[in-house]
């Protein structure tokens, strides 16, 4: 299928800060750590300062033009912008409202007095604009317009992300909760206590905010009481550093550089805790667009981890120091840096995920509500996993351990690509495990949220990871035209994806799991709570969703996927306010929504789909029109504030 049209490069600054378009500010120097000064750069902060008024039409002529100078053009119908406000239009060119409004003015040529084919009819040649040639399909089957669709939940007012550290919300200290967007639904307020210093205070951010998507370091009241025992600076720099996203006036480049130059002090311990503070700055880092520092951390971490056995299961207990809870976390800090090295590599397809290929025999995690109580059972191993379905054993396995068999799958996709594009067989076979993953999920894990109204994360990461998984197997071969989204790389390089006319049952997977991923964003909790990968799978969905949108025609049932991308866009600008990444990622997903709409709405002008009714082009139009006024509306404020700060 053609795509609308070729994509420009989206004007977003690449630099380690969330920049949206036309913005162009200055960034403090990247972070350098004695390992990677060398071998590690951080984004260049190249930029496309453009005048940011530009996309408005001018009023300097049309403002001192009287109206009898107006030409009238003949057209049987109203503008788009009067027809979707059931107001009159006197048909010229602006008519006299959206001149007076400063409204972009757009006609759809009317088919009355056509004779050629109706969408019933026989076939004929609709006139076509010159810029649009080679044949286009008129049933395009890619969404469902079957299924059921929730209500969507994009937050109706203006997110606000400027400073990434939600300054706008109204607290004067740090955030009990997060509330952006009437999309999220408010849990217990639980504020921090008003006499912490500011490192403190990140400290706590770091436990309310971050800890529950990555939970392998020791639980809150447990880390707090052994760092009265021992000293622990280097994961609490990191922990500080993480946290510090999330508290206002909270100086996080001075505790990014604290943080990296504590974790490679010569005199910091080579242990556990050492790999753990790593592993937090890794993400840390990732999620703030220093890609390629954090994966040189992980690998250091890695190879320190080895260095002292940390994939052994012996190594729990040896330096347990007679604490089961301290035994489930250095198990959960091994499977936390086994998930993250897949996440890089899937998400950003830059590396090969060495660990899956690491013998470790550690045991799998426990349930989350047992690891905070304290009350740890016997560990399960990864053998007794697989073997589940042949052994007749009715074991319990934690959300965790699925997130592990997610990330695994993940990684048979991954190790395909190392040799060659996949062959039927072996997608047939991954795909398998996929299937399989969803057919053997428990009772107890269908549900994301308990009778409590809490999410289960872990379980969350894992539904995210099998439907990024899905995708990437099955793009490839889906005949979906991806080159209208080349631009939108800043998760992972451009993959192109050779186009046909045909819709097979690689497509239908395809577009089934990345509807898959904004079901997730439908969820009734905080997307800020998530962990910053989740920015990722939105985006490669987004491109998803993209391919589709760009088959030049209006689609008649296409409702479902104007709504996806409203909940992928508004996702990545909660996202925003908290992960630099996000920005980059809904500014690049924005310039190509809005080349679309431009080459759709330059369709439409011209009578291109003489098979579709003039009421079914302009409602079309109308709605795409929304989209993008959503879009625009969050330039208009942004852009002020970034210019000030």
């Amino acid at each position: 299928m053609e795509p609308a049209t070729a994509t420009a490069t989206a004007a977003v600054a690449d630099v380690p800060v969330p920049v949206p378009v036309h913005a162009h500010v200055h960034v403090p120097a990247p972070l350098e750590s004695p390992t990677t000064a060398n071998s590690s750069t951080s984004p260049s902060s190249e930029g496309d300062p453009q005048n940011q008024n530009e996309r408005q039409p001018s009023l300097a002529s049309t403002s001192t033009r009287p109206d009898q100078s107006k030409e009238r053009i003949t057209v049987p119908s109203a503008c788009v912008q009067c027809r979707s406000k059931h107001l009159k239009c006197d048909g010229l060119n602006p008519c006299t409202r959206c001149s007076s409004n400063s409204f972009e003015c757009i006609y759809v040529r009317s088919r009355r007095g056509f004779k050629g084919p109706r969408r019933n009819g026989t076939n004929g040649t609709p006139n076509k604009a010159n810029a649009v040639s080679g044949p286009v399909d008129r049933s395009c089957p890619m969404i469902n317009p079957g299924a059921a669709r929730g209500a969507s939940n994009v937050p109706s007012g203006l997110a606000t992300p400027p400073d990434h550290r939600l300054q706008t919300l109204p607290r004067g200290v740090d955030l009990p909760l997060f509330d952006i967007g009437q999309e999220l639904v408010s849990f217990e307020p639980k504020p921090l206590p008003s006499g912490l210093d500011i490192r403190e205070r990140c400290i706590e951010a770091f436990f309310y905010h971050f800890y529950p998507a990555h939970p392998f370091i020791l639980p809150r009241d447990a880390f707090l009481k052994l760092r009265k025992e021992k000293p622990l600076d280097a994961l609490e720099a990191a922990m500080r550093y993480v946290g510090s996203f999330y508290v206002p006036q909270a100086p996080i480049v001075a505790l990014g550089h604290e943080a990296e130059r504590t974790v490679y002090n010569a005199d910091c311990p080579r242990d556990g805790f050492r790999v753990q503070a790593m592993l937090i700055l890794t993400i840390g880092l990732d999620g703030y667009r220093y890609q390629e520092k954090a994966l040189q951390i992980l690998v250091d971490a890695q190879e320190l981890a080895l260095e002292f056995g940390m994939n052994k299961r012996e190594f729990a207990f040896i330096n347990g120091n007679g604490s089961e809870l301290l035994e489930e976390s250095w198990r959960r800090t091994w499977w936390e840096m086994y998930i993250v090295d897949g996440m890089i590599a899937g998400v950003h397809q830059k590396s090969t995920f060495p660990m899956k290929d690491i013998p470790a025999d550690v045991g799998l995690p426990c349930e989350e509500r047992d690891y905070v109580s304290g009350a740890i059972p016997s560990p399960h191993s990864l053998a007794d996993f697989d073997e589940e379905s042949f052994d007749g054993r009715d074991f319990s396995y934690s959300s965790f351990t699925y997130r592990i068999a997610a990330i695994r799958n993940l990684g048979r996709v991954l190790q395909s690509r190392q040799i060659m594009l996949p062959d039927k067989p072996t997608i047939d076979r991954i795909d398998a495990y996929l299937v399989n993953w969803r057919l053997h999920l428990p009772e107890s894990k269908k549900d994301f949220i308990n009778t409590e109204g809490q999410l289960d994360e872990m379980l969350f990461q894992a539904h995210m990871i099998t439907e990024a998984t899905t995708i990437l197997l099955h793009r490839e071969h889906s005949e979906l035209d991806s080159s209208v989204a080349r631009n939108v790389d800043s998760c992972a390089p451009h993959k192109p994806i050779i186009p046909g006319q045909s819709y097979n049952i690689h497509a239908a997977k395809t577009i089934q799991a990345a509807q898959d991923v904004s079901k997730l964003i439908q969820l009734p909790v905080p997307l800020v709570k998530h962990t910053h990968f989740f920015t990722c799978v939105v985006t490669l969905a987004s491109i998803v969703h993209l391919s589709c949108w760009s088959v030049l025609m209006p689609l008649v049932h296409d409702d479902d996927l104007k709504q996806q991308l409203r909940l992928n866009t508004g996702a990545l600008k909660t996202l925003w306010q908290v992960w630099p990444s996000a920005g980059m990622a809904f500014g690049q997903v924005k310039g190509v929504a809005q080349e679309i709409y431009a080459a759709k709405k330059q369709a439409a002008e011209v009578g291109f789909w003489a098979n579709l009714t003039e009421d079914e082009v302009m409602r079309s139009m109308i709605e795409d029109q929304t989209i993008m006024e959503e879009l625009e509306l969050f330039d208009d404020v942004v852009g002020p504030r970034l210019g000030s700060a």
